[in-house]
C-alpha cells in the first residue's frame, strides 16, 4: 500500500494523460452544476484533484466512513479489483481510515511516517485552521445550494449525473450488515469516524 503515503512520479506522457482528466473533470462538473449565469465570476475544480495549495475559497464532503467504503467496495467490484469477494475479508486486507490517509496524504500533501492519531489530528488542524467548509456528502444537494449562494453563481440547471446506483451491481448491501461488524468497522476505522462526527454532527 504504498501508494497511501508516496506519490509516485509521473512521465511527460503520463501528466499529459492526468491533465485531460482534470480537464475532462472540470468540464463535466462545470456542465452539471454550470458556472452559472449570477453575478459570481467562479472557476472550480473538484474531486481528487484538488490540494491545500491550489488558491481560493475550499469545501470538503465527507462521506460517513461505512457508507463509503460499502459504496467503494461495489465499485472495485464492477472492474474487479476487489481483495476479496467478502466485503469483511476486503477491508481487513486494506489499511483502515483511508479518508484520514487521503485526506493528509493527497490533499495536504504529507507523506511522512507517523501515527494514524498524528495524521488525524493534523487533517483536523488543518481543516479548522484553514476555516475550510466540512459539509456531509449525505446532504449534497442542500449544501450546494448553500456553496452556489456563497459564490453568487446559479445552482441550475444541472444534470443528474450522479447514477451510482445505476451504474454498479450492488455485491454488498448496507442494509445486509450485522451490528458485529458495524462495531469491528468503527473500531477498525477510528480516527474516519471521529473526523466525519467532528464535522458532519
Amino acid at each position: 500500500m504504498d501508494w497511501f503515503f508516496n506519490f509516485p512520479d509521473m512521465s511527460r506522457s503520463d501528466l499529459r494523460e492526468f491533465k485531460k482528466t482534470v480537464d475532462f473533470a472540470f468540464t463535466d462538473f462545470s456542465r452539471t452544476y454550470g458556472q452559472g449565469k449570477g453575478e459570481g465570476n467562479a472557476n472550480i475544480v473538484c474531486g481528487h484533484y484538488t490540494n491545500i495549495s491550489q488558491p481560493g475559497k475550499h469545501y470538503v464532503w465527507l462521506r460517513e466512513p461505512l457508507a463509503r467504503d460499502v459504496s467503494h467496495f461495489n465499485y472495485d467490484c464492477k472492474f474487479g479489483h476487489e481483495l476479496s469477494k467478502d466485503f469483511a475479508q476486503h477491508l481487513s486486507m486494506m489499511s483502515g481510515n483511508f479518508i484520514v490517509l487521503w485526506l493528509y496524504g493527497k490533499y495536504i500533501g504529507r507523506h511522512d511516517s507517523v501515527s494514524m492519531e498524528a495524521r488525524y489530528k493534523t487533517v483536523k488542524k488543518v481543516l479548522t485552521d484553514k476555516k475550510i467548509t466540512v459539509y456531509d456528502s449525505d446532504k449534497f444537494e442542500e449544501s450546494w445550494t448553500e456553496v452556489a449562494k456563497e459564490l453568487k453563481i446559479d445552482p441550475e440547471p444541472r444534470l443528474n449525473s450522479n447514477q451510482s446506483d445505476k451504474d454498479y451491481q450492488k455485491v454488498q448491501k448496507f442494509s445486509d450488515l450485522k451490528d458485529d461488524f458495524k462495531s469491528w468497522h468503527r473500531s477498525y476505522n477510528s480516527y474516519d469516524y471521529m473526523l466525519y462526527e467532528e464535522f458532519c454532527k
